[in-house]
């Protein structure tokens, strides 16, 4: 009781004199036990009492509202006098909250006016009252706590009320965002390894995209009670889960607080009076409460919802609202997805698909797994097989994820390598036939770049007929025993094969680079033979038509390379040395006119190499390069031995000359010099296998010779010193002697080559020389011969 009186004087005593605080409690007991005093020993005093005796001092906004409430008891304006009493209590415990609470409970002890009363019956009287005040607004209602209203408090109220407007549909939406944002928020439904999405629905109201899979609906309040008759709801639960929320607060709550939200945003709430700011901020914590509140009873809500799934009304086990929730999705994924237990085996990576597809999943014939998987999108291939509608993988993807199967993408891949594997699906990949062993085969059966990419197609098998003629063929072309039955491994096989082929003959091509080899022609033919088999290889019977087609070509190409593989393997070598030979001996064709043999044995050589634009090469006749090519080398080495003879004999004779006209003068450099070059010269005339080379050696070596004579003839003169210049008469030196005119002849010309036996023939040789050199000097201060 000090509490409440203190409290009041904080906010309700007008005159705030101390003395007026202390007599109120003093005579509040007195007037208490005064209206009581005609009572038995039984009788309470209800804590209402103690009102009257506060009364006269309050702030008239209080007391404004006791007497208005008073009035419209006495006038039957929706209130009777026991509420006027409730009220009066509310407003005396309204600020001692934390300690006595003003719940239903602790009003009903307050009220009691009698030890004996009937606490049940009092309970209902007291509820009846505080709704009556509830509906007149003079109190409110925060949880299970009611609470006394001022003038101000009552007017925010009114407005909140009966004031603010909340849509349905905005209520819905916000009670389908405390659902799935809070409630149950996951997004995909996890059944064993599948994660099924589904849409998000309240009432009328979507929450996230669309998937068109199954759907999770909850119908709340706001539903039409039409909408939730038994049988409609049976019927509109197909390929979907329905719950009907139960019978809680939650909309109520959530209404209340979203008109509080409603109202203060419309409200510039700085502009206002503080005591109206703080009530508003009460409203606030109230909205939040009420949030809170609502969230918890939805969740009681859902907990106690019925269900209707698939179809049908069923029975859920005990739970919390998201145990429920998952038990319902359950049951809706095993009858919507009435597919998923085709696949019997799941697979985790591209590794395990490309084991299906390389056959090293060991399974008995009939035990394999997925099998009536497989069945199922096999019979769904011939159908569009039969419509002649084309078909992706991104088409089966979609198909086989979507109601009523679910089978996870990997899954989806790995069946459609099961088919691949049993050759009875085609895959082709812009337009390419994809065989079995292909490391990308993955990613284009599951990749979502690559699946709108990659066709597949019921396979139309080869015939019996074709498929024995072209393993009858390539066991011949290819002379192996062991060639494919089925029809995959006949395809690689083919392409292996022809690949390597062609392979083998762009490397044949590449050693014509900078060579003249025999029917390069040929060659370039069988690549594009080969190109041309596998240009079909995009198509499985295409690529075994081609080969039939092409059997003659293909017999007739190998024949005549077979003397081109020889002739690589065996005669190049050769070959190679008889064109060498004839390019090394171009310059030496005169020379080797001297040795007949020898120069037919070379003109028989340049025939049999040259190529003919056009004509046949007789590779028989190479074997005979080997004596032609002996044979020139003999003529060749004599001719080279005389050639060295002579020049090496030339070396002598000017090494001679020079030590000779040297004599004992000191001209010890000019001679080393001299012997230096000379001894080289040996080295190249030993050296060089060309005979015009050698022949290029003996001007510079003649040349030398006469130089460094000229030198040391030089050296071995004394000096001569000039005369002086006399001047001529007048006092003018002589005028300089005009410049000698030397006449230049080749020795080689003037002296010509000559075999002579005789002193006479020596003689008449010298005189001839000598009158020529007469002549010669005619016309001339000299001759200078070189």
């Amino acid at each position: 009781m000090q509490k409440v009186f203190n409290e009041i004087r904080k906010h309700g005593n007008a005159g705030k004199h101390q003395s007026n605080g202390e007599r109120s409690m003093l005579s509040g007991f007195q007037e208490a036990a005064q209206k009581i005093q005609d009572k038995d020993e039984y009788a309470l005093v209800p804590f209402f009492r103690f009102y009257d005796t506060v009364h006269t001092f309050l702030d008239g906004s209080i007391r404004r509202v006791i007497e208005r409430c008073a009035r419209a008891a006495e006038a039957g304006d929706g209130i009777e006098a026991y509420d006027v009493d409730v009220l009066k209590l509310l407003y005396l415990i309204r600020y001692i909250d934390n300690d006595v609470p003003a719940n239903l409970d602790n009003i009903v002890v307050l009220m009691a006016d009698d030890i004996r009363v009937d606490k049940i019956s009092l309970r209902e009287t007291v509820r009846d009252s505080l709704n009556r005040l509830l509906g007149q607004n003079y109190i409110g209602r925060t949880g299970e706590s009611y609470n006394f209203l001022t003038d101000e408090e009552q007017d925010i109220q009114r407005a909140i009320k009966n004031e603010t407007s909340v849509d349905t549909a905005a209520i819905v939406e916000r009670i389908a965002q405390m659902i799935f944002a809070d409630i149950y928020t996951t997004k995909k439904y996890r059944y064993g390894k599948y994660d099924f999405a589904f849409d998000q629905m309240v009432d009328g109201v979507t929450v996230g995209a669309v998937t068109g899979g199954m759907r999770l609906k909850f119908l709340t309040v706001a539903t039409d009670a039409v909408e939730k008759s038994k049988l409609r709801l049976m019927t509109e639960s197909t390929g979907q889960a329905i719950a009907v929320l139960g019978e809680t607060d939650y909309y109520n709550s959530l209404e209340q607080a979203m008109k509080i939200r409603k109202y203060v945003k419309q409200r510039n709430v700085a502009q206002l009076p503080k005591s109206v700011q703080d009530i508003i901020r009460d409203q606030q914590d109230e909205a939040t409460r009420l949030e809170a509140s609502a969230t918890e009873e939805l969740r009681k809500a859902i907990a106690g919802a019925e269900f209707y799934v698939a179809g049908e009304h069923i029975e859920i086990k005990a739970g919390d609202a998201k145990a429920k929730i998952d038990q319902a999705l359950e049951y809706l994924v095993s009858h919507v997805y009435s597919d998923l237990d085709l696949i019997t085996q799941n697979v985790e990576s591209d590794a395990d698909i490309l084991a299906i597809l390389n056959g090293t999943v060991t399974v008995l014939p009939g035990m394999e797994p997925n099998r009536d998987a497989a069945a199922k999108m096999e019979e769904y291939l011939e159908v569009q097989s039969r419509k002649n509608l084309p078909t992706s993988m991104s088409d089966v993807q979609s198909r086989y994820q979507a109601i009523p199967y679910g089978w996870r993408e990997i899954d989806i891949a790995a069946v459609a390598a099961r088919l691949i594997f049993d050759q009875k699906v085609t895959i082709k990949y812009a337009g390419t036939t994809i065989q079995p062993n292909n490391p990308k085969l993955p990613d284009m059966l599951r990749k979502k770049s690559e699946i709108g990419k990659t066709s597949i197609s019921k396979r139309q098998v080869v015939s019996i007929t074709k498929m024995k003629e072209v393993k009858e063929f390539l066991r011949e072309y290819f002379d192996v025993m062991d060639v494919p039955d089925d029809e995959d491994g006949l395809i690689a096989f083919i392409v292996e094969k022809f690949e390597g082929q062609k392979q083998h003959y762009v490397s044949l091509e590449a050693r014509y680079d900078g060579h003249k080899y025999p029917d390069h022609a040929l060659v370039a033919a069988g690549i594009q033979l080969m190109d041309d088999v596998l240009s079909q290889a995009k198509d499985n019977i295409a690529l075994i038509d081609r080969v039939i087609k092409k059997e003659d070509a293909l017999d007739d190409n190998k024949e005549k390379m077979q003397r081109v593989e020889a002739f690589f393997k065996n005669q190049v070598t050769v070959f190679d040395a008889a064109v060498q030979m004839e390019q090394d001996l171009h310059h030496d064709l005169d020379y080797l006119s001297h040795e007949p043999e020898s120069n037919t044995a070379l003109n028989q050589i340049r025939l049999i190499c040259v190529i003919q634009s056009g004509g046949n090469f007789d590779y028989k006749r190479i074997p005979e390069l080997n004596g032609l090519m002996a044979t020139v080398t003999e003529g060749h080495e004599r001719l080279l031995k005389a050639k060295r003879d002579e020049l090496l004999e030339i070396v002598r004779q000017c090494m001679e000359a020079i030590h000779t006209t040297a004599g004992s003068a000191d001209v010890k450099n000019i001679i080393q010099t001299a012997d230096t070059f000379y001894a080289q010269k040996k080295q190249q005339i030993n050296e060089l296998k060309s005979l015009a080379l050698l022949d290029g050696l003996l001007p510079p070596m003649l040349q030398y010779k006469d130089t460094t004579v000229d030198r040391l003839e030089t050296a071995a003169k004394p000096p001569v010193t000039p005369p002086p210049v006399k001047p001529v008469g007048g006092g003018q030196p002589t005028p300089p002697a005009p410049k000698k005119v030397y006449k230049s002849l080749n020795r080689s010309i003037v002296f010509p080559a000559k075999r002579l036996e005789s002193e006479l023939e020596i003689d008449d040789y010298v005189e001839k020389m000598r009158s020529s050199l007469k002549q010669l000097l005619n016309n001339c201060d000299g001759i200078q011969l070189k």
